[in-house]
C-alpha cells in the first residue's frame, strides 16, 4: 500500500498540472565505429546518443568557503564524460553506465526531462525506474522530426568578411537560489545539459555556424549578490541587469574575459510598470553587448527543471545582436539592419509567440542582426580565449592534474594509483604505483608538479610545500562519482 501511495504521488500530484510518468531506460545498442548509444526510454521514445561537446578543457570555477573566495580550474573534459546529445531530437543527457543498470537526467526534447526516481523498485528485468516531467515552458512545445530540423544539414556559406564557424564563450553564474540544491559537481553537470541545449537552438544560426561554450562558472552565496539583487529574493529588470554588470565589470579578468556573461537565477525578475509591478518578465540582456562592456544577461530558471533553456537562449540572442521580431534597428549600434521586415508573431525564438517548433529557432532578420555584431565586433571577439587557459599567469601543471592522472601518463593501465603518503607528500614527492604483472605491485618516486597539494592549505612551488605567495588562486579537482 505504502508503494502504491507513492507511485501515486509521482504520478499524480506533482507540481500543479505537471505531466509525469514512470519508465525504465535501457541501452539497445552500443555502436563501437562511431560510439553511438542507442536509449530506449519508452515504447515511444528512443534515443540516438553521441558524445556532447560544451565546456572547455580548462573550466573555470568559482566558489566561497567559509567567506573565502576560491578559484580552482576543473576539467572540462573529466565533468562531459557521461554527456551525451541526440541532435535530431534536441536531447541532452547525463548518462551513467552502473553495475545496476543505467542512470539518466537530463533533457529528452525541449518540453521533457527525466531524472532518477527517489524510490527504490526494479523491474524484473533489474532496471532503474526513473520519472519523465514536462517542463512548463515553452507551452505548446511539441518533438521535432528531422524534416523540420533542416539545420541539421551543412550549407555552403558566402559572407567573406565571417569565418565559418564562431564560438561565443560563456560564463554562468548561478545565484545563490539557483545553485542551492546541487553540489558543485551536480551543478557543473547541469549547466552542461543546460548550455548544450541551447546549443541544439543554435544550430538553426547558420553562415556563420555559432554554437557557445561554458568556460567558467560562479556559483554564488548571499555575500557576492550584495551588489545586484534588489530587495531580499526579487531581481529588478534594468536595475539588476546594471548593478550586475558593475559587478562582472570588476571580475572580468578572474572570468577569463568571456564573450558573454550569463546570470541565472532562482528568483523572480520582475519590472515596474504604471507604478506596479509586473512579473511577466524572465529574462533581460543589453542588444549587440557581446565583447563589449555590457556583455551581460539574466534568466530565469527553476532549479533543477531547465524551464530557463529557451529564455535563456532567447538573452543570448540579445546579447549577439538580435532584436524581437518585427523591431526598427537599434539606434546605438551604427548601421544595424533590425528585423522589421519579419513580424512579430511568427513566433520564432525571438518573439513572444509560442510558434511550436519555431520557438527553437531564430528568424532570417535575427540571423543578418547576428552576422552584422558579431563582424562588427572583429576578429578579437572571434577568437577563442580558452584555448590559452594552460599557459595564464599563475595556473601551474598541478593545477591540472591530479596524482592519479599523472601517473596514468606513465602506465597505460586502469590498475594506477598514487597512494596517498603525507610525509612523502610533505616533502614533494609521490609515488606512482601499478600492477605490471599478476600479483606483483610496481611503484616508483616521481617529484610533484608545480600547484599539486602537498599537505593541507598547503602546494608544492619549485619542489617546496607551501602556502605562501607562491600558492596559485587555483585548484585542481576531478570529481569523483557516487554511482
Amino acid at each position: 500500500m505504502l508503494f502504491l501511495l507513492l507511485i501515486c504521488f509521482l504520478l499524480g500530484v506533482a507540481t500543479g498540472n505537471q505531466y509525469t510518468r514512470a519508465v525504465y531506460p535501457m541501452i539497445i545498442e552500443e555502436r563501437t565505429e562511431d560510439g553511438t548509444v542507442v536509449l530506449h526510454v519508452h515504447d515511444g521514445l528512443s534515443l540516438s546518443l553521441t558524445k556532447a561537446k560544451v565546456a572547455t578543457e580548462a573550466l573555470r570555477l568559482r566558489s566561497r568557503i567559509d567567506g573565502r573566495e576560491i578559484d580552482q580550474i576543473v576539467n572540462g573534459t573529466e565533468i562531459e564524460r557521461n554527456l551525451f546529445e541526440d541532435r535530431q531530437k534536441m536531447a541532452t543527457v547525463s548518462l551513467i553506465k552502473a553495475s545496476d543498470g543505467v542512470r539518466v537526467s537530463g533533457l529528452l526534447s525541449p518540453s521533457e526531462r527525466i531524472e532518477t526516481a527517489f524510490y527504490d523498485a526494479r523491474q524484473a528485468s533489474g532496471r532503474i525506474p526513473h520519472i519523465v516531467r514536462n517542463i512548463q515552458r515553452p507551452f505548446g512545445s511539441r518533438p521535432l522530426s528531422m524534416d523540420r530540423r533542416k539545420d541539421l544539414f551543412i550549407r555552403r556559406c558566402h559572407e567573406s568578411y565571417l569565418p565559418g564557424n564562431i564560438t561565443i564563450e560563456v560564463y554562468v553564474v548561478s545565484d545563490v537560489i539557483h545553485n542551492r540544491r546541487f553540489t558543485e559537481e551536480d551543478l557543473l553537470i547541469y549547466i552542461c545539459v543546460f548550455m548544450n541545449s541551447i546549443n541544439a537552438i543554435f544550430m538553426s544560426l547558420t553562415c556563420p555556424s555559432v554554437r557557445v561554450a561554458l568556460v567558467g562558472l560562479e556559483k554564488s552565496d548571499q555575500s557576492d549578490e550584495y551588489g545586484y539583487v534588489y530587495g531580499s529574493e526579487n531581481l529588478m529588470n534594468m536595475y539588476s541587469l546594471y548593478t550586475f554588470k558593475d559587478y562582472v565589470r570588476k571580475r572580468m579578468h578572474k572570468y577569463g574575459n568571456p564573450d558573454v556573461v550569463l546570470l541565472l537565477t532562482g528568483r523572480d525578475v520582475y519590472e515596474s510598470v504604471n507604478g506596479g509591478i509586473s512579473r511577466d518578465i524572465t529574462g533581460i540582456a543589453f542588444e549587440g553587448g557581446v565583447c563589449t562592456d555590457s556583455c551581460v544577461a539574466l534568466a530565469e530558471d527553476v532549479p533543477g527543471s531547465f524551464s530557463g533553456i529557451t529564455d535563456a537562449a532567447h538573452e543570448l540572442g540579445h546579447s549577439l545582436g538580435a532584436s524581437h521580431d518585427g523591431t526598427p534597428p537599434n539606434q546605438y549600434i551604427r548601421g544595424h539592419p533590425g528585423s522589421s521586415k519579419c513580424p512579430g508573431q511568427s513566433g520564432y525564438l525571438m518573439t513572444y509567440v509560442d510558434g511550436g517548433h519555431l520557438r527553437y529557432k531564430f528568424s532570417k532578420c535575427n540571423q543578418e542582426e547576428i552576422r552584422y555584431v558579431l563582424s562588427l565586433r572583429g576578429q578579437k571577439c572571434w577568437n577563442i580565449n580558452a584555448d590559452v587557459f594552460f599557459s595564464v599567469k599563475d595556473v601551474y601543471p598541478g593545477a591540472l592534474i591530479n596524482p592519479t592522472d599523472f601517473c596514468r601518463r606513465f602506465y597505460k593501465n586502469n590498475e594506477v594509483y598514487s597512494p596517498r603518503e603525507p610525509f612523502v607528500r610533505s616533502h614533494c614527492k609521490m609515488r606512482c604505483c601499478a600492477v605490471l604483472r599478476p600479483n606483483t605491485l610496481t611503484c616508483s618516486l616521481h617529484h610533484m608538479l608545480d600547484h599539486t597539494w602537498c599537505d593541507y592549505g598547503k602546494k608544492c612551488f619549485q619542489g617546496v610545500c607551501t602556502g605562501g605567495e607562491n600558492s596559485s588562486p587555483y585548484q585542481s579537482k576531478k570529481f569523483s562519482r557516487k554511482h
